[in-house]
């Protein structure tokens, strides 16, 4: 008969095993936060080219177009928003879309202006721009005269010179505002300002990035500010007083004065 020779066989015992386990679920727990954290500063990073990116194209597109800015709406009659007029300077569609940008857009309606049909393509950028909320001293809602004009890049009458700007680089050009509307072939979401309630709500353009976001300006650069630092008073801002039609009431929370690095007038 042959004969074996035993052997002791080895292996984790449970309470090793558990201990291997509480390990890794606490080196999960401290690593997971930390790629998280890594993959936003990646995005922030490219959201940050793009709006570099972007604001070269307007510039660009200036060139060619007696130095103007684009409109935000559309131009000539035409409703062609801005993000159409400039991209044939651009040239990738995927520049238009912030990496954070999540909304669902939907289906474009069968008979549509350019994707009948046919997914969305989403915009997130914006111009500084808004609707006329209110007139200025001389009564004036729209026009070249009015608050909204002087206070943005673009005019309903078209786009404003982009040498006139006085202060081009305390004077923001484009934003973010990102929803389930800002999309392509579409004016809508084309203009975006402060007191907008989307700009400012949890997933809003203003709070992208750590409650704050990515801005491009006039003088072509781009950098990530918080909203406060948008609505310090810049230049000859400091010390003026607020106009008598300026609205916001007491508090004046909707509308601060002065409105800062939003504001041309400087």
């Amino acid at each position: 008969m042959r004969s074996f020779k035993s052997r002791k066989l080895s292996a984790f015992t449970l309470i090793e095993l558990l201990v291997v386990i509480a390990i890794i679920a606490i080196l999960a727990a401290i690593l997971f936060p930390v790629f998280a954290q890594a993959k936003m500063a990646a995005k922030k990073t490219q959201d940050l080219s793009n709006s570099k990116q972007l604001n070269t194209a307007i510039q660009m597109y200036g060139a060619d177009y007696d130095d103007t800015y684009p409109f935000a709406w559309g131009w000539g009659g035409e409703w062609l928003p801005w993000h159409q007029q400039v991209h044939p300077y651009v040239k990738n569609i995927q520049l238009w879309k912030s990496p954070v940008d999540n909304w669902n857009r939907g289906t474009e309606a069968t008979g549509g202006s350019c994707l009948g049909g046919q997914p969305t393509r989403g915009v997130t950028y914006s111009m500084n721009y808004t609707w006329p909320a209110f007139a200025n001293s001389s009564g004036n809602w729209w026009g070249s005269g009015s608050e909204q004009c002087l206070m943005s890049p673009t005019c309903d009458s078209g786009g404003a010179s982009q040498t006139n700007v006085p202060a081009p680089a305390t004077t923001i050009v484009i934003a973010p505002r990102p929803n389930w509307y800002h999309q392509w072939c579409q004016g809508w979401a084309t203009e975006v300002f402060f007191n907008y309630g989307e700009f400012n709500m949890q997933g809003g353009g203003a709070r992208m990035f750590n409650d704050g976001t990515n801005y491009g300006f006039s003088d072509g650069h781009a950098k990530y500010m918080k909203k406060a630092a948008t609505l310090a008073a810049q230049g000859s801002q400091a010390g003026s007083a607020v106009p008598s039609y300026w609205p916001g009431g007491g508090s004046n929370a909707d509308w601060p004065w002065p409105v800062g690095m939003w504001d041309k007038r400087q």
